[in-house]
């Protein structure tokens, strides 16, 4: 896993993982009848982004989304690496707080069907 040491390093990954995620037909087809916008809050860099899945339409970006996001989630640059890679389960950082969540869970658990694509590009993008 890997920490990001800044908000300067870990943003062009973002970004890039955002763009594969607007782009890629395979998420598209997956989140059809989805609705689900989620902000994530890098604590540890002080650094926010969000994505949002609606009904097969992808788009995201840096800062806050307006309106709020559906489901916030808040964990250290670790963490999400850790999670997006793959080399963390997501309920076992729940669990331990690694991560905490608030908002509408069931929305979020509908992406769950997208987490291997999801990986695929972060491992693309960090590659």
């Amino acid at each position: 896993m890997t920490r990001f040491e800044t908000k300067e390093a870990m943003q062009p990954i973002v970004e890039k993982w955002i763009a594969l995620m607007e782009k890629d037909a395979e998420v598209a087809k997956k989140c059809q009848g989805i609705n689900c916008s989620m902000q994530f809050e890098i604590n540890d860099l002080d650094f926010t982004f969000y994505t949002n899945f609606m009904d097969g339409k992808v788009n995201g970006g840096i800062g806050k989304d307006d309106p709020e996001a559906m489901v916030l989630l808040e964990m250290s640059s670790e963490t999400f690496d850790g999670l997006m890679s793959g080399e963390v389960d997501g309920a076992s950082a729940a669990m331990s707080g690694e991560l905490t969540f608030s908002g509408d869970m069931s929305a979020a658990m509908g992406l769950q069907a997208l987490q291997d694509d999801l990986t695929r590009m972060y491992i693309e993008v960090k590659a």
